[in-house]
Order: structure tokens, then C-alpha cells, then sequence
């Protein structure tokens, strides 16, 4: 086994978090091109686009220095209130 700084295994998560919101990105423009299901499941988009936006701000909080003052300020308000804002 292959040992791994703090550091270095909290940038790997980092950039799992950021294959993750690729994923779910791809998925829903591809389900929002076509308009009838995008039409009827627009709260069902919002939330991945929501899921996309909560890795993205976690993964910038796990590649800061400073991961305390990362976290409040962190962009999304759910993010910040759970972590102690």
C-alpha cells in the first residue's frame, strides 16, 4: 500500500469531488435536453445541480490551507451553517 499524506489523500477526495460534479453536470444538461422531462422534473435538476455545487464548494474547502476560514467561506449557506458558520 502506498502511503498518502493528510495533504495529498485530502487533494485526492478533492478531486473526487470534482469527477463527481462533472458527472452529475453531464447528467443533468443531458437530461435537460429534452424539454418535456426537464419540464417535469425541474426540482429533480435543481438538486443535482445543487449536489454538483456542494462538491464543488467541499472540494475547495479540503484543498485550502486553511480549511476552518475555507468553510466560512464557503458559497453555499447549507454548507457553512452545518460546519458552524
Amino acid at each position: 500500500m502506498v502511503s498518502v499524506s493528510r495533504s495529498g489523500l485530502l487533494a485526492l477526495l478533492a478531486d473526487e469531488l470534482d469527477a463527481a460534479r462533472a458527472q452529475l453536470d453531464a447528467l443533468g444538461l443531458a437530461l435537460a435536453d429534452d424539454a418535456e422531462l426537464a419540464h417535469r422534473h425541474l426540482i429533480e435538476l435543481q438538486a443535482l445541480d445543487h449536489a454538483g455545487q456542494r462538491c464543488a464548494a467541499i472540494a475547495v474547502i479540503l484543498r485550502a490551507d486553511d480549511s476552518h476560514a475555507a468553510t466560512l467561506d464557503a458559497p453555499l449557506e447549507s454548507i457553512a451553517a452545518r460546519l458552524g458558520r
